[in-house]
């Protein structure tokens, strides 16, 4: 399988600065449930990166590293009109097989170029 190929989704909304702070959004070019998030401050500094692969989150903050988490929606959609998944709620991911999984999809993704080398510094 080819890795994750990431994008810059570029809005009016990706334009944004609060309190000094842009957030800027990644698409996945090849997986439909994979996304990214990326704050920075006005130098391009990342302050936060979020990483999400289906129902698995992969985080770094500034000044406290990396936290894994799964949401608490059902992996498996039965068939019928009016399930509801749930809401998106992150839960400690304790698994250590589970987190280096991840680590390696986002080590071996492809990133927007002005932003590779930026995320793969923090993982």
């Amino acid at each position: 399988m080819r890795p994750f190929q990431f994008y810059l989704i570029d809005s009016k909304k990706s334009e944004e600065v609060v309190n000094g702070i842009k957030k800027i959004t990644l698409g996945c070019e090849n997986h439909a449930d994979a996304f990214g998030f990326l704050w920075i401050d006005a130098e391009n500094k990342i302050l936060q990166i979020q990483l999400i692969f289906g129902e698995i989150v992969l985080e770094w903050f500034i000044g406290k590293g990396i936290k894994c988490s799964r949401t608490n929606r059902d992996m498996e959609v039965p068939e019928g009109i009016g399930y509801q998944k749930g809401v998106r709620v992150l839960l400690p991911v304790e698994d250590t097989e589970t987190i280096e999984s991840v680590l390696l999809e986002v080590r071996n993704a492809e990133y927007p170029p002005e932003w590779s080398e930026k995320i793969l510094e923090k993982f």
